[in-house]
């Protein structure tokens, strides 16, 4: 594996730490080439490619990098710009590259060298002087140019939910380039080079769509081996998510079921028998079933209980009455110390709703039991909330992306979680038996962060949801129905 041998020029500053920067760029001999052990996670037995980079190519990734960041494209960007410029020039290294082809593209991203591209020279000679600089190419594609004509030719950042498209998709938006699918061989090095120049390890990456929010780091555990993209990507996230979970058992040779494939993953949970322990794995279980289709899931099972894509709308069914799994004394064949995963294998698309403005309901199973408005001898002067009565211990979601901003007893509220959203709403979730986040935690809609009880001033287990905007309560029903949400 690549250790950090990475030449960068000297106008360079690379803001990352565990890189070498050797002071003298690529002065001395070039012929010293730096083998990249790069694949994109795959299934049981496969094994890294080795890829030969040489100094000048190594300057022209982190330059490609150093850009993503500046241009605020981020980690997932300089996936999509090495890979381009791999394809397009071998990193600047093929010969073609430097001289203009028939239509003016030229160097590291195969931008036309014409007047009026991408750059603003009299002449081709003086715009061939520009775009020979390896750090405006890179930026020119992530910001595109505007030319003197006011003609804006599109980069990365002016391409819609780009986060969202694998990188041969991305890359192609960009590019137009008539071979679309080229791109997609040099993702695994791309990926590797980018966690090398973060100061992460990369070992197998997972490759296809780059939502950060399940863009995980590799464990380096042993269990990682043998696993599949999807079972790969839930051992990870799980890692990054809950550091405090230290056990993720994957393959087990000779399983005839999901284990013996690398499509399982079983989550130790320390403490299983305490309520923290439970609490830690009704959360992890819940993130796997809200985060289904991104992660690839067929099914969670958890404390004799199993949720399956396929009957997904009965919920959780009981072990050995509507589920076909363990129910009895053995507290791991009836999943009471770790939460059972399995996955499809390769079908995870990796994109959650982080970011996205989506929405959800905060229940599944609820009846409305009191309306924004309501009068009453239950309440001093009118009900400020929407109220969802549901059973005790009924999972409750957030319904949209926001940041936890308080937990705890707040009188007649009872067990209180507030949501604070990026414009300044404040969601109220009152009367819980369980709060299951902590103060500063970032959350997504449909992140379960408590259960449903009957705390505070109640006549019987329900959420109190309320909507603060100004710190004002708003009517919860139109608050949801302005976003295409019918409570």
């Amino acid at each position: 594996m690549l250790k950090a041998l990475i030449a960068i020029g000297a106008a360079l500053t690379l803001p990352l730490a565990p890189v070498i920067v050797f002071a003298g760029a690529l002065a001395g001999p070039q012929n010293q080439t730096q083998s990249v052990s790069a694949t994109c996670a795959g299934w049981a037995g496969e094994t890294p490619t080795s890829v030969e980079l040489d100094p000048g190519q190594m300057n022209s990734a982190a330059i490609i990098y150093a850009a993503a960041l500046d241009t605020g494209v981020g980690a997932a960007g300089a996936v999509v710009g090495i890979a381009t410029a791999m394809q397009e020039s071998a990193l600047g290294a093929h010969p073609a590259a430097q001289t203009p082809n028939s239509d003016g593209d030229v160097g590291l991203f195969q931008q036309r060298s014409l007047v009026g591209w991408y750059a603003d020279g009299t002449t081709q000679h003086e715009n061939l002087q520009i775009l020979a600089d390896d750090a405006y190419q890179a930026r020119t594609f992530y910001l595109g140019h505007t030319t003197l004509t006011g003609w804006h030719i599109p980069g990365l950042a002016d391409i819609d939910g780009w986060q969202h498209l694998s990188v041969a998709q991305a890359a192609q938006k960009v590019q137009v380039s008539a071979y679309p699918d080229a791109y997609a061989k040099h993702e695994g090095l791309a990926r590797t080079l980018v966690a090398l120049f973060a100061g992460q390890p990369a070992g197998l990456v997972n490759c296809g769509t780059l939502d950060g929010d399940l863009d995980c780091a590799p464990t380096g555990m042993p269990s990682e081996q043998g696993q599949t993209p999807d079972a790969l990507r839930v051992m990870r996230c799980i890692h990054q998510r809950w550091p405090q979970i230290r056990s993720l058992l994957g393959v087990r040779p000779g399983d005839p079921k999901d284990h013996g494939s690398g499509r399982a993953v079983d989550v130790m949970i320390p403490n299983y028998f305490s309520p923290a322990g439970i609490a830690l794995g009704a959360e992890v279980a819940e993130w796997a079933r809200t985060n289904a289709t991104a992660l690839g899931v067929t099914y969670v099972i958890w404390r004799e209980h199993l949720w399956s894509v396929a009957r997904a709308d009965e919920g959780w069914r009981r072990c050995g009455r509507t589920a076909s799994c363990y129910t009895g004394p053995d507290p791991s064949a009836a999943h009471l110390d770790h939460v059972h995963i399995s996955v499809h294998g390769n079908q995870g698309t990796g994109t959650t709703n982080i970011g996205s403005g989506a929405v959800v309901l905060p229940v599944d199973q609820y009846r409305l039991t009191s309306r924004f408005g309501d009068t009453g001898p239950r309440w001093k002067k009118a009900h400020t909330g929407l109220d969802f009565a549901a059973p005790t211990g009924t999972p409750i979601k957030a319904v949209t992306d926001g940041t936890i901003t308080r937990t705890g007893p707040a009188g007649a509220y009872g067990n209180l979680t507030t949501l604070t959203t990026a414009d300044g709403t404040v969601i109220y979730y009152a009367h819980q038996s369980t709060i299951t986040v902590t103060v500063g935690r970032r959350v997504s809609a449909g992140t379960v962060i408590g259960k449903v009880g009957a705390t505070g001033n109640v006549t019987g287990p329900h959420l109190h949801l309320e909507v603060r905007v100004g710190g004002i309560p708003a009517d919860p029903d139109r608050w949801f129905r302005t976003r295409g949400i019918t409570p």
